[in-house]
């Protein structure tokens, strides 16, 4: 990140509009008298990237963003980052009731080749470019991705709160060791080297239990090996067998599960069929049935048998031709109707 210019009015001993110039300098310092306003340069910068300064505390010192009796604090930043420009903007204000809040927080992104002096004209801010972030909460992702640092660690690798560099330069190796342990965030790095070498532990006992079944296994030969694969070839010809027969085993659980349930309603109806009882006098009645049947079929073998004789008789009658065989006529339908009437009973 690049700092190209900086404006400030109400800002802490910033009373007036002040621009501070960057562009062409590479290099540059910071030089004045005590309480000249050569930090709050430095706490102008963070406060417009990340909205607070590392010596107030906090959002809650946002206060000290004003001037002495200042009511209204403005800050804008344009920096370079990874090839692009951009514009921070942040301004804070003390309302009636004496409360200072953030009015106004925004990040945008300027067209390549855009002339900061342009600033000096009182361009609108839509003029500026596009919008990335349009609240606090909206900045702080954004210039998150623009910077590609958090408040933390631009805090302590980008701008190093005011003292602590001068504790660095006089302090012993390893205090300064430490000090750029805390500055720099490299504490991350020694939770890396401890869970790297847990890591490392853990695999050198891994690696130790591989050894030590492969030292089991120095009788293995080619035989043995052999006969190995032909029992893998045999468990995988059992599994494919096993995978068809699966289906014909689904189908047949159907159907025993079919089969089980028509058996339960049989079971039931017969249940309901062994509390029936029958009439009373109804082997009476099946004695007099078999009886009647008895009776009806000796008086059907009777009627055929008296038809076959007036047959017979009907040819006698015409080969007599006389008294005599009218007569027999006659007495053969008297027998006729007779035989008739009593089978006709029987049936009845």
């Amino acid at each position: 990140m690049r700092p190209m210019r900086l404006d400030m009015a109400g800002f802490t001993v910033f009373r007036e509009e002040t621009t501070v110039d960057f562009t062409d300098a590479d290099f540059f310092a910071l030089v004045g008298p005590t309480g000249s306003g050569k930090s709050t340069v430095l706490d102008a910068i963070c406060f417009a990237l990340y909205g607070t300064v590392p010596r107030w505390g906090g959002t809650r010192g946002l206060a000290n963003a004003l001037a002495p009796s200042a009511n209204e604090a403005r800050v804008r930043l344009v920096f370079e980052s990874a090839g692009a420009r951009y514009v921070a903007t942040r301004v804070v204000r003390r309302d009636g009731r004496g409360t200072v809040k953030t009015a106004n927080a925004g990040l945008q992104l300027m067209p390549a080749g855009f002339d900061v002096t342009k600033l000096d004209t009182g361009l609108s801010p839509e003029d500026l470019g596009e919008v990335v972030a349009g609240t606090p909460a909206e900045m702080e992702r954004a210039v998150l991705e623009a910077v590609g640092l958090p408040y933390e660690q631009f805090t302590s690798c980008v701008l190093l709160p005011q003292g602590q560099f001068a504790d660095f330069l006089h302090a012993k190796p390893a205090t300064r060791q430490q000090i750029l342990v805390n500055l720099l965030g490299l504490g991350v790095y020694e939770e890396v080297q401890k869970r790297a070498v847990e890591r490392a532990g853990q695999a050198e006992a891994k690696l130790e239990a591989v050894d030590r079944v492969l030292g089991g296994l120095t009788d293995v030969d080619d035989e043995a090996l052999g006969d190995a694969e032909g029992r893998v070839a045999r468990m995988r010809g059992l599994a494919e067998a096993v995978g068809l027969a699966v289906p014909e085993l689904e189908r047949s659980r159907a159907t025993a599960r079919e089969a089980t349930a028509a058996l339960a309603a049989l079971d039931a109806e017969l249940a309901v069929l062994t509390r029936v009882r029958p009439p009373d006098g109804i082997a009476d009645l099946a004695r007099a049935v078999t009886a009647a049947r008895t009776a009806a079929d000796e008086a059907i073998t009777a009627v055929a048998l008296a038809e076959e004789r007036e047959e017979k008789l009907r040819g006698e009658l015409t080969a007599a031709g006389d008294e005599s065989a009218l007569r027999l006529q006659v007495k053969a339908h008297a027998d006729r109707d007779r035989l008739a009437g009593e089978a006709d009973a029987v049936h009845a």
